[in-house]
């Protein structure tokens, strides 16, 4: 029994590079790189209350490393009173089908003045590429607040737009990955016709 389970091992170990890879790692450059922002002017979450107690902003700023956005993000949960955040967020694009794309958020963060000052953030992201750079999006999640004594959760809706590059189908940036990847994809098909 234990010498099929270690061939099994063995065996998956050794088919990992196949198993697991969506696409070719040649059509992925990795040191692909580029600036991005990401501003949320109005948002809300499900709190009860006045509409301008359940006001959320934001603004965010990183970098792009092919279907990875790393960045910081600042913002308030409300306008009426100062309940600021910092956030180191992630954003991981999941999908992508032309000009729409399908993003994954994670964050972590601090909240200013609150009894629940450790923050995470579990968000989805559907996004629309206009222009080379700019995108609109509705971005919908939770955030967890976590306090000594209390812990508070959010959720929230929100729209935004995005400023940078736009990806790839194959998860590339269109103005560095993309030119090259036609490149090579464009002498493929001549060499197999």
């Amino acid at each position: 029994m234990k010498n099929t389970v270690l061939t099994l091992v063995v065996l998956c170990f050794s088919f990992t590079k196949n198993c697991f890879s969506q696409i070719n790692s040649r059509d992925f450059d990795s040191t692909d790189k580029s600036f991005y922002s990401r501003i949320t002017p109005i948002g809300t979450s499900n709190d009860a209350g006045k509409f301008s107690s359940r006001i959320i902003q934001n603004f965010e700023i990183g970098k792009t490393f092919g279907p990875l956005d790393i960045g910081i993000a600042f913002g308030r949960f409300s306008n009426a009173d100062s309940t600021n955040f910092a956030e180191l967020r992630t954003t991981f694009d999941a999908m992508q089908l032309g000009v729409f794309s399908s993003e994954f958020g994670l964050g972590v963060g601090k909240v200013f003045n609150s009894n629940t000052p450790l923050m995470f953030e579990i968000s989805t992201t559907l996004l629309a590429q206009f222009t080379k750079k700019i995108g609109v999006g509705a971005i919908f999640g939770n955030y967890d607040l976590i306090g000594e004594s209390t812990q508070n959760y959010k959720t929230f809706y929100s729209l935004f737009l995005r400023y940078g590059l736009m990806r790839s189908e194959s998860g590339g940036l269109v103005g560095r990955a993309s030119s090259r990847l036609g490149k090579r994809t464009a002498k493929r098909r001549k060499a197999r016709f």
